[in-house]
């Protein structure tokens, strides 16, 4: 059971739902910290010494195992997908960051249906685990800009490679990819916006 997606935002994020830029001189940035299940969780683990070669095996015995092991995967690529529209992974500074608060509230959605659903699963007592969660951090204006000017960097370098591959799906008339690449394009170009016009609040 996928995680229920809602459909990407593909207008500007208003000043109400933009976090405040500034206490002060800092600047307010929403950094996210999370802990997803996989299927490892119900795996049988143990250590193969065979030919003297010392392995460690995963194995999800049993037709049940595997079909929660599944579902568990499923969830955890949804949730993925799902912070992927209103957060960017700034892979210059390994951290994900946000500016909105409907960047935080779907985290805690998130974070709220993952739990229910181990729970659902059979798995309530290690649901307490996993968990998404925004933090609201104040920085310098100077590294607030790095770490924005990077994220714009990245995701302008996103959206020209979408567009050459919207192009290129056109050519071979896969109007399944075309879509599908048309969709992510409109959220990427959305989160971009959204961050160009947060820096420009930063430096008014």
């Amino acid at each position: 059971m996928e995680l229920e997606a809602p459909a990407p935002a593909t207008t500007a994020v208003t000043a109400a739902d933009a976090a405040a830029p500034a206490r002060g001189e800092l600047v307010s940035i929403y950094l996210l910290a999370m802990h997803l299940p996989s299927a490892d969780l119900i795996a049988d683990d143990y250590t193969d010494a065979g030919k003297g070669i010392v392995r460690r095996i995963k194995e999800w015995r049993g037709e049940n195992a595997q079909r929660v092991a599944r579902e568990i995967e499923t969830m955890r690529r949804g949730a993925y997908r799902r912070i992927e529209r209103l957060w960017c992974m700034v892979r210059e500074f390994g951290v994900w960051i946000a500016v909105t608060e409907a960047g935080v509230r779907e985290a805690e959605r998130i974070s709220k249906e993952v739990r229910e659903r181990l729970h659902q699963l059979g798995l309530g007592e290690v649901e307490h685990r996993y968990f998404v969660r925004a933090i609201r951090v104040f920085l310098e204006p100077s590294d607030a800009k790095l770490l924005l000017d990077a994220a714009v960097r990245q995701l302008s370098t996103e959206v020209e490679e979408l567009e050459r591959r919207i192009k290129d799906a056109e050519v071979a008339q896969n109007r399944r990819l075309v879509k599908e690449l048309m969709y992510k394009r409109e959220y990427v170009k959305h989160l971009l916006t959204t961050l160009k016009n947060y820096i420009e609040n930063i430096n008014s």
